[in-house]
């Protein structure tokens, strides 16, 4: 099974190849590192680690006995010749699995070059991406928390910030576990903590203020990056917990700039999350550190003033405005430094328009006119799409965006109405999990087009990882036996007296959601308040407003509703932020001794199956269900399901393969979209 797969570069490139530019990165790209070879270079201290555990805890057989008489240095010398001879077998291993590797590379690396420079000598077919065009598409882009790079983390804001920004590496593919370049080259990993990183030569800042002129990006801005992200504070040096990544960056043990070109990381030991935590982020953006100082070290605009535009990227295109109610639009970045598979510089297209609106009958009134390229919607109004217009493309996705519950076992949070939190009693909030009637949920928001999910960092594709939905029909919250699940939930409330006390429960909704799905709010309330017995009072606000009282540790639960897509589809990196004390996503006060030791096992765990296996504990004890914690182990953030994504968009619209995932993708559907000005439905 793989946990990635990395295609590396050497380090060891002269400087007078590295500025050659184009040919010298073309070069760097085709450079690849085997499954094999990573797992080998990354599990070299885990080796020595159970080599020394070997020495020091001898032999159980009948046969010690007699060793224990031996003189100590005896012993010591046996053990430092077993481990001298444990050290040659292994250092022979790698020699061979490495020269197999190299010569897989030298034949693939040719094959590849003789496939490029054949298709830049013929010049692109014509079936080949055109230039031109604008690119139209919808959204809640007035959900919108941040411009600040490392702070934002709405779904339309991440999706704005892939146009202008790019990653340090990116992912290709999450689903196949594809890693590859941004702005710098996949690392060589020497050692098991130690990674070398190549900057493309081409990458450069807009031409753009504060960057006029587009320098080229040195090692020294990703370092600016990686210290901000991982100090965490405002412009006075005073903690900000919006900087949500936190957790994840401070993995980066140390970062120096060998040379311009040349970035060495380090971790702080064995860490089978260190690129997906770190470069491989989401929202991993780099931004040029001119608009750092300005608007994030200086002063705190970026946080406090999230309405004005205010960009430093390197992406494909350059921002022009941003109307949160009306339109957000962006340019092509005339000076990118990318190119196509032909040799011809990214993107194709001249023009993006994102629009403000999220009523589903206006989006498909917007597609029908031809006034928006496609949409994702509903699958009774894909189908009516498709039924009208045969023409019209369908792509079908597992949606990222997971429903999710949400609640606070914060003790010092005093509750809506200053009694105490109710959630603290964890019987409690296990009867709002299993109220939570899933199957209503998916016919009522997805029309039967969804599925449940467990737990967010698990949504119901990532087969390897989740239960199978057979297994989860066995599950409390998750069986389609109703009359069960309302039995168990009035044992459970019984249990706490707490319809005694007379009081009733506020809960958050997002206003965008009641937008979405109209009446939504009034089903959740009557979905809970029938099953517990308990009145419900559901505060419809924005978005921003949960952000808030989370950071501040004052969230009072909500009702189904969007989260973000999990970072991959390894839930380690969530689960260390997340569920540790202290973890720049646990703003739920969650503490478990159990959970804190998987997470952190699974952390240094490098074989899929041995992590699969303490995976397997970690949902039992986030579902409820573990034989040692029941209730106590349960999540604050359970999952309800993950949809069946439909999109319909016009033939002229075209995105590649890897455009088509399950969530933060962005990157690969604008850099690489195009539109097709000459197909005769695309309107003049």
């Amino acid at each position: 099974m793989h946990l990635w797969t990395v295609h590396a570069v050497s380090w060891r490139t002269p400087m007078t190849e590295r500025h050659d530019g184009r040919n010298y990165w073309q070069c760097m790209k085709r450079k690849q590192m085997s499954r094999r070879a990573l797992l080998r270079a990354s599990g070299r201290a885990g080796v020595g680690a159970a080599g020394l555990a070997l020495v020091g805890c001898g032999d159980d057989d009948d046969d010690s006995v007699a060793q224990v008489a031996q003189p100590q240095d005896q012993q010591q010398q046996a053990a430092q010749q077993q481990a001298m001879q444990q050290a040659a077998q292994q250092q022979a291993a790698d020699q061979a699995a490495q020269q197999a590797d190299e010569q897989e590379q030298t034949v693939a690396a040719a094959q590849q070059d003789q496939q490029e420079q054949q298709q830049v000598s013929a010049g692109p077919p014509d079936s080949a991406p055109q230039y031109g065009g604008v690119m139209r598409r919808a959204s809640t882009i007035e959900t919108h928390d941040y411009w600040d790079p490392h702070r934002g983390v709405f779904g339309p804001t991440q999706f704005m910030h892939s146009m202008l920004y790019n990653n340090f590496i990116r992912w290709k593919n999450k689903e196949n576990s594809e890693m590859e370049a941004d702005i710098a080259a996949l690392p060589e990993i020497p050692d098991a903590t130690t990674y070398i990183f190549q900057i493309n030569p081409r990458a450069a800042w807009h031409d753009a203020y504060p960057t006029e002129g587009g320098r080229n990006i040195t090692a020294e801005d990703i370092i600016a990056n990686i210290d901000r992200n991982k100090a965490g504070v405002d412009s006075t040096g005073a903690e900000d917990g919006t900087f949500l990544g936190q957790t994840s960056w401070q993995k980066i043990a140390t970062a120096e700039a060998v040379d311009e070109l040349t970035l060495k990381t380090t971790s702080d030991g064995i860490d089978s999350t260190y690129l997906g935590a770190t470069f491989l982020r989401p929202f991993g953006w780099m931004a040029a550190p001119e608009a750092i100082r300005e608007w994030g070290l200086d002063s705190d605009v970026w946080r406090d003033d999230p309405s004005t535009l205010r960009v430093a990227g390197s992406g494909p295109f350059i921002a022009e405005s941003y109307e949160p109610t009306e339109v957000f639009i962006a340019n092509r970045n005339p000076n990118y430094w990318k190119d196509d598979q032909w040799g011809r510089q990214l993107p194709y297209v001249d023009r993006m328009e994102y629009y403000n609106l999220f009523d589903e009958t206006a989006i498909e009134t917007a597609v029908r006119s031809k006034e928006l390229d496609g949409a994702w919607l509903n699958i009774s109004r894909v189908e009516s799409l498709l039924n009208d217009f045969p023409q019209m493309q369908r792509n079908t996705v597992g949606g990222g965006f997971t429903i999710m519950i949400r609640g606070n076992f914060n003790p010092d949070w005093p509750g809506e109405d200053g009694l105490g939190n109710p959630w603290v009693d964890r019987r409690l909030w296990a009867a709002y999990h299993i109220a939570t009637d899933r199957y209503l949920m998916i016919d009522t928001v997805y029309l039967g087009s969804a599925k449940p999910s467990v737990l967010p960092e698990i949504p119901w594709f990532s087969t390897f990882f989740t239960p199978s939905q057979e297994d989860m029909s066995q599950i409390p919250g998750f069986r389609p036996d109703r009359q069960a699940e309302l039995q168990m939930v009035n044992e459970l409330v019984d249990a706490t007296g707490f319809r005694d006390t007379g009081r009733s429960i506020g809960l958050f909704a997002p206003d965008v959601w009641e937008q979405r799905y109209p009446g939504i709010v009034e089903t959740s309330k009557n979905m809970y308040e029938s099953a517990m017995g308990i009145t419900f009072d559901i505060g419809i606000d924005p978005y921003t407003v949960l952000l808030q009282r989370l950071v501040e540790g004052t969230f009072q639960g909500q009702i189904p509703c969007w989260t973000n897509p999990p970072d991959d589809l390894d839930p380690t990196t969530r689960w260390l932020a997340g569920l540790i004390p202290g973890g720049s996503l646990n703003f739920y006060s969650y503490e478990n001794p159990r959970a804190t030791e998987i997470a952190n096992e699974m952390k240094v765990t490098l074989d899929l199956e041995a992590k699969k296996v303490l995976a397997d504990e970690m949902i039992e004890i986030q579902l409820g269900i573990h034989p040692d914690w029941g209730w106590e182990g349960i999540s604050p953030g359970p999952g309800v399901m993950n949809p069946v994504s439909n999109e319909a968009a016009w033939p002229w619209y075209h995105v590649i393969p890897d455009g088509y995932q399950f969530a933060h993708q962005g990157h690969k559907i604008v850099e690489e979209l195009w539109i097709d000005t000459a197909h005769e439905e695309y309107p003049a």
